[in-house]
């Protein structure tokens, strides 16, 4: 007589089973657990692990196809209770109950899920029962190398595997497992102490079930693509401490995040001011809102570092323009390793607008402004996909091209020097602008890139080459020690100005300030917003500009100046002519202007220019920070590690 107890368990497992039968059919869904032979194609190598504890859940499936009818994809069973099955299905069930299954299942592991050999009644019973793991002999079956991205992706699980010994944490993109064990303090090849083994499992299952509870799973990302982006806000160490509650108030706060993350363009780009008429701006101003409280935060000082100069420049053009509608507070030499607690002291300061202005600040900005959905927070930099801080930059390239076009203007040989700054976005498309430019006033025109962030004396090089016009550092602060900007090399080394791009961050924040004066709904709220917003206005916003020398012939200058207008107006696309790449790829036959996103993330150069983008492991030290947060191949870059 079948245990009464045990009946009722699959009397419920069985309508839970039908249930998703007629689910699956109804979405057009493959209603049965899978087969081996219908994902795996041809015989494979097997690596035998041995006897261990794996995740339920990730039993999907059976080798014996005639198994396969008898499931439901969940493993719930699908066979009237008077079959010989059920009997069979009961009477484990019974044996659980009184005494516990111990005999291991057998099963095949293929791209981090199992397949059963024998034991997929067990499984259904363990499953029904609710435990969260199973006993198996695991044989694993090794995927052929090739440049599929599930392969690759698996390839480097296995690197985890060896580490972790843990299953179930998976990603959508190659890289995750490498930037999990960073997140956490490890190296990529170091083993895992037991206690963290255990600790990790525990919190990890308990954060998956949160994500998936909260309706994860239509998102199009894994629980491990979930945890890599929650730990932008969190640390490591928070992630150990937590309990479900916590996961469940963590990952709500940070949703939209992850909605944002899975969308084919998760980035709203602004290109300009939408209010620009100061007219009105100054009667809103007058007759609207209290005092506005800003913040500014600077990770050196202007005595130190001439990006933070610039920036407080421009705060403090801010507060001379608008006077008493603004009141700013400033916090200089902030560490980003303290940096939380800085941003912390503005917003409980009452700051209603808080700008980071460098991209070593946005992580500290991003923890901290989860916690404050109703300020605003924007950080210097580009290609940020957050809705809780909004990114900021110019669009220099537009300058380059002029100075460009000037600097082929005035070479007589043809040979133009650039030194580029670090392989960032937008680099290579102020690089190409240059080039550009060059040709359009000197078809002959060539060249030459190095860059400052690589060891070596390029300005003697460029003077051995014979090159006499070179496009150096754009102008972002007076830099008394050499010329900002496309300049004269002499034979003596130094530079003199002709001309140069000027950053006017004053023009920035007071566009800035008076955009949300006029309608606080342009700087949308994270909670109003259902994609990341980057600021990126150029020319035509007035901050982006040009410098000339006294010494630059009035032809020239009345050339830039057509040229500058023309880019303000929108009626000069640098980027609308005739493009080849170096290796010879036709980038645009003219027809067309190139998209923002196709400008932003260049990672080419133009068959003018005679160099290359530098690697990441050529870098000198100081410019790794920004490269590994904005470089153009940030991708490839591997995890910054460090020792648990």
């Amino acid at each position: 007589m079948p245990n009464a107890e045990a009946l009722q368990y699959y009397s419920a497992a069985l309508k839970q089973g039908q249930r998703e039968y007629k689910n699956c059919v109804h979405r057009g869904r493959y209603p049965y657990i899978q087969s081996l032979q219908q994902v795996r194609q041809k015989p494979l190598s097997q690596v035998a692990l041995g006897a261990m504890e794996i995740p339920i859940y990730l039993i999907v499936g059976s080798t014996q196809d005639a198994r396969c009818n008898s499931f439901s994809p969940s493993f719930f069973p699908l066979l009237d209770s008077e079959s010989e099955f059920a009997l069979k299905w009961i009477n484990l069930c019974s044996a659980q109950l009184s005494e516990g299954i111990h005999d291991p299942i057998k099963c095949y592991e293929y791209l981090g899920r199992f397949y059963v050999e024998e034991g997929n009644k067990r499984v259904s019973v363990l499953k029904s029962l609710g435990s969260a793991t199973i006993r198996a002999e695991v044989i694993r079956l090794m995927p052929e190398q090739t440049d599929d991205v599930t392969v690759k992706i698996y390839l480097e699980f296995l690197d985890f595997f060896r580490c972790s010994k843990c299953w179930g944490v998976h990603f959508t993109e190659p890289g995750g497992y490498a930037a999990l064990q960073a997140a956490f303090g490890l190296r990529k090849d170091e083993p895992w102490p037991e206690e963290f083994q255990r600790k990790f499992k525990r919190h990890y299952f308990s954060f998956r079930d949160c994500f998936y509870r909260l309706g994860g799973g239509g998102l199009g990302l894994t629980a491990g693509d979930a945890l890599l982006r929650w730990l932008s806000f969190h640390s490591g160490a928070e992630f150990l401490e937590m309990e479900a509650e916590d996961y469940r108030q963590t990952l709500s706060a940070v949703w939209k995040e992850l909605c944002v993350y899975t969308d084919e363009q998760p980035i709203a780009v602004s290109l300009a001011p939408m209010g620009e008429e100061k007219k009105a701006a100054s009667s809103l101003l007058s007759f609207g809102r209290k005092t506005l409280r800003c913040a500014f935060l600077f990770q050196k000082n202007p005595q130190t570092s001439a990006w933070t100069a610039s920036h407080d420049r421009g705060r403090e053009y801010l507060e001379e323009t608008l006077g008493d509608s603004v009141s700013v507070s400033c916090y200089y030499d902030v560490d980003p390793q303290g940096a939380d607690a800085v941003v912390e002291e503005a917003v409980a300061a009452g700051a209603e607008l808080i700008f980071t202005t460098s991209v070593s600040l946005i992580d500290a900005t991003l923890r901290v402004a989860v916690k404050y959905p109703k300020v605003r927070f924007l950080n210097c930099s580009i290609d940020q996909p957050y809705v809780n801080v909004k990114a900021y930059y110019c669009r220099v390239y537009e300058a380059k091209f002029i100075t460009g076009a000037i600097a082929g203007a005035l070479c007589k040989n043809g040979r133009i020097g650039y030194v580029g700054s670090y392989p960032i976005l937008g680099v290579p498309a102020s690089i190409n602008a240059f080039a550009l430019g060059a040709s359009l006033t000197n078809p002959d025109a060539r060249i030459t890139l190095r860059w400052h962030c690589l060891p070596g004396d390029y300005m003697e090089g460029f003077r051995r080459q014979g090159i006499c016009l070179v496009s150096d550092r754009d102008h972002i602060a007076e830099q008394p020690e050499g010329a900002q900007g496309l300049a004269r090399l002499g034979d003596d080394g130094k530079l003199k100005l002709l001309a140069s791009p000027s950053w006017l961050w004053g023009e920035f924040y007071v566009r800035m300030v008076r955009e949300f004066l006029q309608d606080p709904r342009r700087i949308p709220l994270a909670g109003d917003s259902e994609r990341a917003l980057n600021f990126w206005w150029g020319m035509n916003s007035g901050v982006v500009d040009l410098r000339y020398s006294d010494d630059l012939p009035d032809g020239v200058r009345e050339l830039a100046r057509i040229l500058q207008t023309g880019i303000q107006a929108g009626a000069i696309q640098p980027f609308q002519r005739r493009i080849t790449a170096q290796d010879g790829q036709l980038i645009n036959d003219g027809s067309r202007p190139l998209s923002m996103e196709e400008i932003l993330k260049m990672d080419w150069l133009c068959d003018r220019v005679d160099g290359a983008l530098p690697a990441y492991e050529e870098l000198l030290p100081v410019a790794r920070p920004t490269v590994r947060r904005l470089g153009v191949h940030r991708e490839q870059i591997p995890p910054e590690e460090a020792s648990l």
